[in-house]
């Protein structure tokens, strides 16, 4: 992998980094862009220039105010004492992202079986109690929300639930529904997970072609029963692992931004980036992998985790970072709002629109961000 950090060069970028995504949070809005701070290691005394402008030194690090004005840039920083250069790639994110916000679902698949048992009942996919929520969420909090798809329920998943439930697959889903799905695709969208909840991390060392079957499987059913226009251009993959020939894989079958939580220190859901660059990308909304064509976005707080007055404190936290409350993504777990299951949260409901009703009163707006490239 690239080495974007540029810990091997005798000059390097500490801000902005080769790929990072800058939004008007990050500095200052100035006519025709955003002026930020870049800042610059180089030997100490040197005489150092970023985009031919004059750097001023404190302590080996070197600080010049440049403007970011397309939406891809190339910054450059020239040690002049000793020859030596660097140059970074950064994009800059159109306005709209900034205060925006997406809640998104994992392991989603139950609410499908639903739907599909009660198609001679329902008149509408929102008489599910699942999608039901979604929908109050987007009516009070303008909320946009992403559910990430398995293809089946295995035996092991379903021996979860008690009763144990009975064995479903995403082609056995109706399509009766396919017009509803798409009248409500501006705020509604489903993608790819994975083909199963079991294994754990099924796509750690995988390679393309498992990628691109199991996908496949699922993006088949999705045009049939929902229609292309509810098919999103994001997903998170389960347990947010994969090979870059994976990523590579997703990439060529539409996916543009992959969203994962890169925590410090915990491999899973950061894909295959490593440690440091994880803790980068930690501390941002969006960074962008050239190498894959590929933006990967934050997830600020899953709200299964913890109680909801820790995810409501996390997420204040957010809305108040400058590098990280540009853009909030909250996410959540399906199978923790049925009640026969075995880890069940009775404030499920509470805790999707907890969240959503405080982004909104802090002024953040439903935004997708499949699109964003």
């Amino acid at each position: 992998m690239k080495d974007y950090l540029g810990k091997n060069s005798p000059i390097r970028f500490q801000f902005p980094i080769d790929g990072d995504c800058i939004n008007k949070n990050d500095g200052e809005e100035v006519d025709g862009g955003i002026r930020i701070q870049a800042r610059v290691e180089a030997p100490t005394g040197h005489s150092v220039s970023v985009c031919g402008l004059p750097a001023k030194e404190s302590d080996g690090v070197y600080y010049a105010d440049v403007t970011v004005k397309s939406l891809e840039n190339a910054l450059t920083a020239c040690d002049l004492t000793d020859h030596t250069e660097c140059t970074v790639k950064v994009l800059r994110l159109p306005d709209r992202v900034t205060g925006g916000y997406r809640i998104s679902s994992d392991d989603n698949i139950l609410f499908l079986q639903d739907i599909n048992e009660h198609r001679d009942v329902y008149r509408s996919i929102f008489e599910n109690p699942h999608l039901a929520l979604y929908k109050k969420a987007h009516e009070l909090y303008g909320a946009k929300v992403h559910l990430n798809l398995f293809y089946e329920l295995d035996a092991e998943a379903r021996a979860r639930f008690s009763p144990m439930r009975p064995y479903f697959n995403l082609s056995m889903m109706t399509d009766q529904f396919k017009d509803e799905f798409i009248a409500n695709s501006d705020w509604l969208k489903l993608s790819f997970h994975a083909k199963s909840e079991m294994p754990w991390r099924p796509y750690q060392d995988a390679d393309a072609e498992t990628v691109t079957r199991d996908c496949e499987l699922v993006h088949r059913e999705i045009l049939r029963f929902a229609g292309k226009e509810t098919l999103s251009a994001c997903t998170t993959i389960h347990w947010g692992e994969a090979t870059a020939e994976g990523v590579k894989a997703l990439r060529t079958l539409g996916y543009r931004t992959l969203a994962g939580y890169f925590i410090p220190g915990k491999a899973p859901v950061a894909y295959y980036a490593p440690n440091d660059l994880i803790e980068h990308i930690f501390d941002r909304d969006f960074w962008y992998d050239a190498e894959t064509d590929v933006l990967f976005g934050r997830i600020d707080r899953v709200l299964d985790n913890g109680t909801n007055e820790i995810n409501l404190e996390i997420l204040r936290d957010a809305i108040k970072s400058p590098t990280r409350g540009g853009y909030i993504e909250v996410m959540i777990h399906e199978q923790y709002f049925h009640k026969d299951y075995s880890r069940y949260l009775d404030d499920y409901a509470t805790r999707v629109l907890d969240a959503c009703r405080l982004l909104h009163e802090n002024g953040y707006v439903g935004q997708f961000i499949g699109d964003l490239l």
